[in-house]
C-alpha cells in the first residue's frame, strides 16, 4: 500500500512538472539559439526605419507601437535615435526607472530584439513582462561597458500582444533595434519528455501491481 501510494505521488509530481514546464517562458540570449527554437516559423523584422514625425509616446511603426511608461525620463529621453542601430539607421530608446512597451497589432508567441548600452549605470536586473501575465528575468546583476550590445529573445506557449521591459538600475539609457516577432508554438524541452515518460512508466507500474493484487485475491 505504501509503495503504491508513493508511486501515485511520483506520477502526479512528474506529470504536473510537465504541465508547468510546457507553459514556461523560454528565454534566449543568443540569436542562433532563438532562431533554432523557432523551428522554421516565419518572422517579421522591424528595424524602426520609418520614424514618426515626433518622439511623443506612442511611436507608431508599421508592425508595432512603442510607448514610454513613467515620468522620470519619458518626456525628454525617449524616441527614435541614430545611436547604436544594428540594422539600418534608426532604433528606439528609453531610460530607467521608466519602462518601455512594445505593443503588436496581432498576437505573437516569439519576440527578440537587440539591446544596446545596457547596465552602464551600474549592475542591473533586466526583465520583461508579457500581456499574458508571464514574466522573465533576462539578466541579473548585469554590468555593461559603454556601447555594449546584447541579444534577448523569448518564446511563450501563450499568445501575447505586448511586452514591457524594465531595468533595476536608475538612469540607465537603453537602445533597441532589429525587433523580430513570430507566432510559433514552443516545444517542451528534452527534460520535459523525460518527465512525461517517467510519469507514464510509473502509472503503468501502478496499474500492473493493482492487477496482480486483484488476481492474487481471486486465487485465494
Amino acid at each position: 500500500m505504501i509503495t503504491n501510494r508513493f508511486i501515485s505521488y511520483a506520477c502526479v509530481f512528474s506529470l504536473s512538472s510537465v504541465t508547468g514546464s510546457a507553459f514556461a517562458t523560454m528565454t534566449y540570449l543568443d540569436e542562433a539559439s532563438f532562431t533554432s527554437a523557432l523551428g522554421g516559423a516565419t518572422t517579421t523584422l522591424e528595424s524602426f526605419e520609418e520614424p514618426p514625425v515626433d518622439n511623443s509616446s506612442p511611436l507608431v511603426f508599421p508592425t508595432v507601437e512603442v510607448s514610454c511608461d513613467g515620468s522620470e525620463w519619458c518626456s525628454g529621453f525617449f524616441g527614435t535615435s541614430t545611436v547604436m542601430p544594428t540594422d539600418g539607421s534608426f532604433g528606439v530608446y528609453f531610460s530607467t526607472p521608466d519602462s518601455i512597451t512594445f505593443t503588436f497589432s496581432s498576437p505573437i508567441t516569439a519576440f527578440a530584439i537587440d539591446v544596446g548600452d545596457l547596465g552602464t549605470r551600474g549592475a542591473t536586473d533586466f526583465s520583461a513582462t508579457l500581456s499574458n501575465g508571464n514574466s522573465a528575468t533576462l539578466f541579473t546583476g548585469f554590468t555593461g561597458t559603454p556601447d555594449n550590445q546584447a541579444f534577448v529573445g523569448l518564446i511563450d506557449t501563450t499568445e501575447f500582444t505586448s511586452i514591457t521591459f524594465q531595468g533595476s538600475a536608475p538612469n540607465d539609457g537603453i537602445y533597441f533595434d532589429s525587433m523580430q516577432t513570430a507566432l510559433v508554438t514552443a516545444v517542451p524541452e528534452p527534460h520535459t519528455y523525460a518527465l512525461l515518460l517517467a510519469g507514464l512508466g510509473l502509472l503503468g507500474m501502478t496499474h500492473f501491481q493493482k492487477r496482480q493484487t486483484g488476481t492474487a485475491a481471486i486465487q485465494q
